[in-house]
């Protein structure tokens, strides 16, 4: 029951380590069934691992398909027969020589049965404790490396966006600056414009300061000319004009 148990257990871990292990084909296949699982797993969140079913044997080790060969043609018990044939066959003819080692070997094989009988079937589970604490450990080691993956894609994912983010920034900072750069030019073009026309108020009111200065001047001097001009008989007779063209306009109205 021992042996049955171990040869049992055999194929199973084999296969789960396998399974981790195994490497897409190349001639045969185009797609690798751990590949695609492993997909499937990633989309559900986690693949369970699950160990294969063995072969059945007889006797703790003779497969099953060695008597389903003989019962097509022997019937049920051909395989037995042709075993103790072959068992008999190799002891007459001394092919098996029956020395001290066999009655060891036998002696060992009756501890071993005994032993199996009283410990196989505490020592199966804990060999079954085993398996499956070595199933969930490969099935966390999987779960966490699946999490390792996306909180790397995660990541990736944020550090695409925090990139578009700075170009963004730099763009926004790059018509700051060109804003900054306009504001700076339309100051400047104030002050030059201010600059200018202080310059041009203050020729046109120097203009019109000597423009007016120099109109007094001249009737300054147009009056001193004409008064120095005039004589006293030209004054009596403006005057006396004067007075009769006041007498004229009094008798007028």
């Amino acid at each position: 029951m021992i042996l049955n148990k171990i040869l049992k257990l055999r194929p199973s871990v084999s296969r789960i380590v396998f399974a981790h292990t195994k490497t897409c084909p190349t001639s045969k296949k185009p797609v690798c069934p751990a590949s695609t699982g492993s997909q499937a797993s990633g989309s559900s969140g986690g693949t369970a691992l699950k160990r294969g079913e063995p072969g059945k044997v007889r006797m703790g080790m003779f497969p099953e398909e060695w008597f389903t060969f003989f019962h097509s043609k022997t019937g049920v018990s051909g395989p037995y027969l042709f075993g103790i044939l072959v068992a008999n066959y190799l002891v007459s003819k001394e092919v098996y020589i029956m020395e001290h080692e066999y009655y060891a070997g036998l002696s060992i094989f009756i501890m071993v049965a005994g032993g199996v009988k009283l410990l196989g079937p505490e020592l199966a589970k804990f060999l079954d404790s085993q398996r499956e604490a070595i199933e969930k450990e490969l099935d966390q080691g999987l779960k966490n490396q699946l999490n390792v993956y996306e909180t790397i894609i995660k990541d990736s994912k944020d550090m695409q966006m925090r990139a578009v983010g700075q170009k963004m920034l730099l763009d926004a900072k790059k018509e700051n600056v060109a804003m900054q750069l306009e504001a700076a030019y339309r100051e400047r073009l104030r002050l030059v414009y201010n600059a200018v026309k202080g310059r041009m108020d203050y020729h046109a009111k120097r203009s019109r300061v000597e423009n007016r200065i120099h109109q007094k001047w001249m009737i300054d001097w147009i009056l001193n000319n004409v008064r120095k001009s005039l004589t006293p008989d030209f004054e009596k007779q403006a005057l006396n004009r004067a007075i009769e063209d006041l007498a004229a306009i009094a008798g007028r109205a």
